[in-house]
C-alpha cells in the first residue's frame, strides 16, 4: 500500500491492506488513538484506495479519482467536522446554510489546508461541536449510489464533537447502512462516543510515533537539522502535529519558561506569579498558550516517570537534574492529578476558553497538587 504520506503506523497499514485485499470492507470503522499520528491522513488514504481507478489495495495516485481525493473535491469523498451554527439555521437545513461569507471562506480555507497536509486539524472559530445538520446531510448522501463504481466514503474528523443530537442520527445511519458507503470515525477519545456507536465500528487502535521516525520526517520533509530535530520529536511525545507546531516556537526558551512558572507557583513570589500568568495569557494566540501547556505537561510527566521508574523513558534527558531536584523537594506531589489538571485546561483553552481565567486557575490547582504534603 503506498500511501508515502503516512507516517509510520506499519501495523495499521498492514491490517488495512489485508481488509482491501479481501474485499471485504466493514460498513463503518473508528480509527482511534492519540492526537496527531496519522487517524485522519489514514482515513483520506483509505478512501483513495477504495475509490482508486487503478488499484484496489494500493492506490496508483495518479489517476482522476486519486487526485480529486487528493484536494479533497471528490463526489465519493465527504469529510464531517464540526462547524459554527448559522443565523436563523433550522432543523434540516443545509449545514453550511446560514454561515457568513467570513465563516463559509474559512471552511473552504481549513479543507484547501488538510488536503495539503493530510495531519492538519480543522479547527474554525465558534465550531464547537458537529451538527445533527451535518449529520443529516451525511444521510442524505450515503443514500445516494457511489460515483463511478468506488465507494462513498464518510469521514467524521475528532468524531467526541458530535452533540447528542447527531450522535444519535449517526446511530441510525450505522444500523441501516448503505452498502455503497463506508463510514470512518476519528477520535482521540473514544470513551466520549456512544457505547452503542463504539460497538458498530470495526476498531483500528493507532500507536503513537516513534521518535527516529518523526526525526526522520522533520530532517527529510522539513529540512531541520538533526540536533533540533531530534529534541523535537521527543518533546512531541509521539504526534506529528505537536512536532510540526514545535518547529515553530523557540522550543528551548519556552520549556525553560514552563519550568520558571512551576518554580513561581511552587515559591512564594506573588506579583511575580500575576504577572507570569498574565505574560502567559497574552502570547498573541491559542496555539501559543496551548503549545506552552504541553511542554508544561510533558516536563511533569517526566518528573512522574523519574520518580516511578528511573531515567529511561525520559523526553527532557538535558533536565535530569532539575527533574531529580524537583522530585526531591517535592516528594508526595499528585504529579498524575497535575498532568490530568494540565490536559483539563488544553481543552478548555481549546473551547475558546477566557485564557486569564484559565492560566489563573491552573496555577492554583497545580499549587495545590504539587506542594501537597
Amino acid at each position: 500500500m503506498s500511501w508515502d504520506r503516512i507516517i509510520g503506523q506499519r501495523r495499521v497499514k498492514d491490517l488495512l491492506r489485508r481488509v482491501l485485499s479481501s474485499g471485504s470492507v466493514a460498513h463503518a470503522h473508528l480509527f482511534w488513538g492519540g492526537e496527531g499520528v496519522g487517524k485522519d491522513a489514514m482515513a483520506i488514504e483509505f478512501a483513495r484506495a477504495l475509490n482508486c481507478q487503478t488499484d484496489h489495495v494500493s492506490p496508483c495516485g495518479v489517476c482522476a479519482s486519486c487526485r480529486k481525493i487528493n484536494l479533497l473535491q471528490h463526489p465519493n469523498v465527504s469529510m464531517i467536522f464540526a462547524l459554527p451554527v448559522g443565523k436563523n439555521e433550522q432543523s434540516g437545513d443545509d449545514p453550511i446554510k446560514g454561515l457568513t461569507e467570513e465563516q463559509v471562506n474559512a471552511v473552504q480555507e481549513q479543507i484547501r489546508l488538510k488536503a495539503e497536509n493530510p495531519y492538519h486539524r480543522i479547527e474554525i472559530p465558534k465550531a464547537n461541536f458537529i451538527k445533527i445538520n451535518s449529520v443529516r446531510h451525511m444521510r442524505r448522501d450515503a443514500a445516494l449510489s457511489a460515483y463511478e463504481g468506488g465507494k462513498r466514503v464518510f469521514i467524521i474528523s475528532h468524531a467526541e464533537e458530535m452533540n447528542a443530537e447527531a450522535s444519535n442520527s449517526l446511530l441510525k445511519t450505522l444500523e441501516e447502512p448503505s452498502s455503497d458507503s463506508v463510514f470512518i470515525l476519528t477520535t482521540a477519545h473514544k470513551e466520549q462516543l456512544l457505547p452503542t456507536i463504539l460497538s458498530r465500528c470495526q476498531m483500528v487502535q493507532f500507536d503513537p510515533l516513534g521518535e527516529e521516525e518523526l526525526r526522520d520526517v522533520l530532517t527529510g520533509r522539513h529540512a531541520i537539522e538533526g540536533e533540533r530535530a531530534a529534541l523535537i520529536a521527543r518533546l512531541a511525545h509521539g504526534s506529528y502535529t505537536d512536532a510540526l507546531d514545535l518547529l515553530s516556537a523557540d522550543v528551548v526558551a519556552q520549556r525553560q519558561e514552563a519550568v520558571q512558572f512551576l518554580r513561581l507557583i511552587l515559591g512564594s513570589q506573588r506579583i511575580a506569579l500575576a504577572a507570569d500568568v498574565e505574560r502567559i495569557a497574552t502570547l498573541g494566540d491559542r496555539s501559543a498558550v496551548e503549545r506552552w501547556m504541553k511542554l508544561l505537561s510533558v516536563w511533569l510527566r517526566d518528573a512522574l516517570v523519574l520518580r516511578e521508574q528511573g531515567e529511561s523513558g525520559l523526553l527532557n534527558l538535558d533536565h535530569v537534574k532539575d527533574l531529580q531536584s524537583f522530585n526531591r523537594k517535592f516528594p508526595a506531589a499528585r504529579l498524575g492529578d497535575a498532568l490530568e489538571c494540565v490536559e483539563g485546561s488544553i481543552a478548555l483553552v481549546g473551547k475558546n476558553g477566557y485564557l486569564p481565567l484559565i492560566v489563573t486557575g491552573l496555577a492554583i490547582d497545580l499549587k495545590r497538587l504539587l506542594a501537597s504534603s
